[in-house]
């Protein structure tokens, strides 16, 4: 077989295992399952609907802007599993300077293994997918009350490690914060070309969000339990509103439970929904913060899949 031949074919191969992949454990999603699912463990615990939330470095796949209110320097790392054997992973460093926010990123996924054939004969096991995107973003508060910001993104993608492609998009955003607890937003997220693979090309899961907030505090902080010993109580109410290009619009809405315990430790419980989702549904979590550590976990059900539970790990200087 001619050499354009053999990689054409197994570039053809290896794009249709990995769709065949991503269609099963990424329902609904275009190209480049990277830039389009959210490695965010509180974000999950709130039904992902964290397009009005400010001051939190997990709005950098949500919003830019979000971390324009970010009050100090951070490093956050988070974790999730996927489908069969695959994982995402997402780590950044959000930077206070005066006005300014600026966020070094990362994020990778990890599709798993396959066997890659080629003329009828196994060659061995390889990576399926392996995603790595580098994120640069900033946000900026002209006022107290106003954030916005931007991210550029730059993706690699790499099938069954013998096809690759690369691309660059950008997200925009806006987040106004308001005194009486409101907050709302707007993001356009994964602007930019195809991903294609030689001639092979896909369009990138391109995303317009757009939420609301609220957040109040407790009066008495133990409202719900008088017997509790709580020193500080709030609830945080949100919902969103999302569609990927080409595709419907979506619903999701989230609800969190802030407490204040002995010892200063902040528990959060938290509940969610995604609307009108086949495989999707309900979702859950929990956080603890304790002096500058937080801890959050998240878990998201499946119907027909295995069900997410991202983890993650911040500390702030």
């Amino acid at each position: 077989m001619r050499p354009d031949r053999l990689y054409a074919a197994v570039l053809l191969t290896a794009l249709l295992a990995v769709c065949t992949r991503s269609l099963q454990a990424e329902n609904g999603l275009t190209s480049a399952p990277i830039l389009n699912r959210p490695i965010a463990a509180r974000a999950s615990g709130l039904g992902r609907a964290f397009t009005a939330i400010p001051g939190d470095t997990e709005s950098v796949m949500f919003n830019p802007a979000g971390p324009g209110f970010i009050t100090g320097t951070a490093i956050y790392l988070s974790y999730m599993n996927g489908f069969a054997g695959g994982n995402y992973g997402f780590t950044a460093a959000p930077v206070k300077i005066n006005k300014l926010v600026l966020t070094p990123a990362f994020i990778y996924y990890d599709s798993g293994k396959m066997n890659l054939i080629q003329a009828d004969v196994v060659k061995g096991e390889v990576t399926a997918e392996l995603d790595k995107t580098g994120i640069i973003s900033a946000a900026y508060t002209p006022i107290p009350a106003l954030s916005v910001g931007g991210s550029v993104k730059f993706t690699a993608i790499n099938l069954a490690q013998t096809a690759s492609a690369s691309a660059r998009h950008y997200d925009l955003g806006v987040l106004c914060k308001l005194e009486n607890g409101l907050s709302f937003g707007a993001a356009s997220l994964n602007n930019g070309g195809d991903i294609k693979f030689e001639k092979v090309g896909a369009p990138a899961p391109s995303t317009l969000r757009a939420g609301l907030a609220y957040k109040m505090e407790l009066t008495p902080p133990n409202l719900f339990d008088p017997t509790a010993d709580i020193s500080y109580g709030d609830i945080l109410l949100t919902t969103d509103w999302s569609r990927v290009s080409k595709e419907k619009g979506y619903y999701q809405s989230g609800f969190e439970f802030n407490m204040k315990m002995m010892q200063s430790i902040m528990l959060a419980l938290r509940l969610g929904y995604l609307f009108d989702r086949s495989e999707e549904g309900l979702t859950f979590g929990f956080g603890v913060k304790t002096g500058n550590w937080n801890f959050n976990f998240g878990y998201e059900e499946s119907k027909d899949l295995e069900s997410r539970h991202p983890v993650s790990l911040s500390y702030e200087f």
